[in-house]
């Protein structure tokens, strides 16, 4: 009587089958979060700017639509979260069609017009075409407006540049309008939050408002901004005097005056914000003292901490301490 033998197919999924099966599910688990990982989606917007080339005719950009766009970034997690807007731009580069200076022109977006973009895939653009209008060029010469400063430096701060004009090229439809004795080119805003040095910098020369498609040449002008730090003082009248107890045992002291000045000395833009809760005047006491006598100790000024002060002194420098009656001293000595 013959045996029947299982087939090969049979033995292979029958043998250990729930630890097979249990692997099974954990490859499954792994593909799909190693997908999941690099598929995350993330939709940004971005400003359009139309660059033109040199066969461009003569032409200029009157305007550019869409304004913005919403692009579509597909990646690991940690590589499209790491991508910020303001380092991504979107250029279109239109082409300008023969002798049809005042065209308009479609231009499709794809990821070469994403610039910035490492590390990601591009998925979609939204909407996906620009159009871009061309005008008749023409050129103005305007003034340049003194750069705006934004932050704290620690110091008086003098602006030091030579250009006080630039050229202005661009749509004649929106530069013609312009006033060109009251419109003046707006330089990129400098940056002092809390330099203490002299420093020089470049800062980019922006197109007079309502004409955002104008080139502006040169495109940047060079600054030197220079900090100088003045020094100043001030006085802060009857800060309390604190007296600290470095023992347990033995009276309570307290100091006449019970307040004190402080003058303090420093940079101005420090000094001028300085308040009663910047600084603090403490007599420390390591020994016991014996009531009878007079005591007289230095007094300490405390700085709070990340307060850059030249100096901080108190007048007078030393006071005298007296103990604390305790309400059972005062009981015994009116029996």
């Amino acid at each position: 009587m013959s045996v029947k033998r299982p087939s090969l197919l049979r033995m292979l999924f029958l043998n250990n089958g729930s630890w097979k099966l249990f692997a099974l599910a954990i490859s499954v688990l792994i593909y799909f979060s190693i997908r999941a990982d690099i598929s995350h989606r993330r939709t940004l917007t971005i400003p359009v700017e139309a660059v033109l080339d040199g066969q461009s005719g003569g032409a200029a950009i009157e305007s550019v639509e869409p304004r913005s766009v919403q692009v579509t970034l597909r990646g690991s997690y940690s590589d499209v979260n790491q991508v910020s807007a303001s380092s991504l731009r979107c250029v279109v580069r239109p082409k300008l069609r023969d002798k049809a200076i005042l065209d308009a022109v479609e231009v499709r977006l794809d990821s070469a017009s994403l610039l910035g973009a490492r590390g990601v895939r591009v998925v979609k653009f939204e909407p996906p075409v620009a159009v871009v209008k061309f005008d008749v060029p023409v050129m103005l010469r305007l003034d340049v407006a003194p750069p705006a400063l934004t932050g704290r430096a620690r110091g008086r701060v003098e602006l030091v540049y030579e250009q006080t004009n630039a050229w202005v090229k661009g749509s004649r439809r929106l530069l013609s309008p312009l006033d060109t004795a009251k419109v003046r080119i707006q330089p990129e805003a400098i940056d002092v939050d809390g330099r203490s040095q002299t420093f020089g910098t470049s800062v980019r020369l922006l197109p007079p408002g309502g004409a955002e498609t104008a080139v502006v040449e040169p495109g940047e002008m060079v600054v030197q901004v220079r900090i100088t730090s003045e020094k100043a003082s001030t006085r802060l009248e009857r800060v309390p005097v604190f007296v600290l107890h470095a023992f347990e045992a033995g009276p309570r002291w307290r100091a006449e005056p019970e307040g004190v000045d402080i003058e303090v000395t420093g940079r101005s833009e420090i000094v001028r914000d300085i308040g009663y809760g910047s600084v603090t005047a403490t007599v420390v006491l390591h020994a016991p003292l014996a009531p009878a006598e007079t005591n007289m100790f230095p007094v300490t000024v405390q700085v709070r901490q990340g307060l850059a002060l030249d100096d901080a002194v108190a007048q007078p420098g030393a006071v005298r301490l007296v103990p604390v009656e305790t309400p059972a001293g005062k009981r015994s000595r009116g029996l």
